[in-house]
């Protein structure tokens, strides 16, 4: 029997260091959310996870709690990185459905108005995408981040097995219960290659992926560097030898 208690839609948000002026993005995103849910009637949570920052960032979300109907806050003292915080908040979450999309908002949450199909459908693995024909840049990233995730995500493709997903690493990706947790829990990566490692854990479960466009606008504050690309780089090598030496204890 389902339990009625259970939120529909669960939101997890990682962030670090979002107090001070960075925390204007993440106060707009959450205003944002809770207006748009409240327009829909929505029953969700958000789980936003404090991965460690060395600001303010939990207090500055604690006040912020107005401008949604539920927020639980993961505060913990030591950062672990991107993807342990999201993993973290997956599990901690509720909802029959659990979507994690990142502090910014640079893919606002009025994007899951394409979702809301897929998931009605019984779709477990629907992802948010940058590239596909009917996405919307309205605004871009710098040139050479652009050319260099387009390049990666093709090599992507080809080391994760996961042809024809056009980008694996937009930060707006929504689970099912179920598809969370069988997903989830053989996960390794902590840091920025959690996305592939999720979708080809998707694939090799025979999870279908479906994939929508979405508008997307680049929020400019982003601490990914060039050094987070060769550790993205590292963590896809990585994810690899764990498939080649049969780390991974999944089930088809």
């Amino acid at each position: 029997m389902e339990d009625r208690n259970k939120p529909y839609l669960s939101i997890i948000i990682p962030a670090y260091n979002e107090g001070g002026r960075k925390g204007e993005e993440l106060k707009q995103n959450l205003a944002e959310i809770g207006a748009h849910l409240k327009e829909k009637s929505v029953d969700y949570e958000v789980i936003v996870v404090n991965d460690g920052s060395k600001d303010n960032t939990a207090e500055a979300v604690q006040t912020l709690s107005y401008l949604v109907t539920k927020l639980e806050i993961i505060d913990r003292k030591e950062n672990r990185g991107k993807w342990y915080s999201v993993r973290e908040g997956l599990m901690k979450a509720n909802g029959k459905f659990r979507l994690f999309t990142d502090a910014d908002g640079a893919t606002s949450i009025v994007n899951i108005e394409n979702f809301w199909r897929e998931m009605e459908s019984g779709e477990d693995v629907i992802i948010g995408s940058r590239d596909l024909k009917e996405s919307n840049i309205k605004k871009h990233q710098p040139r050479w981040k652009e050319t260099l995730g387009d390049a990666g995500n093709i090599f992507i493709q080809f080391m994760m097995g996961l042809p024809g997903i056009r980008d694996t690493q937009c930060g707006f990706k929504i689970l099912s219960e179920k598809a969370t947790l069988d997903i989830i829990p053989e996960m390794q990566v902590d840091r920025w290659g959690g996305d592939f490692e999720m979708l080809m854990l998707a694939k090799k479960m025979n999870y279908n992926i479906v994939e929508i466009p979405v508008v997307w606008v680049d929020a400019g504050q982003s601490l990914v560097g060039i050094s987070g690309y060769f550790n993205t780089l590292k963590d896809l090598f990585q994810v690899k030898w764990r498939m080649i030496t049969r780390k991974y204890k999944y089930k088809k």
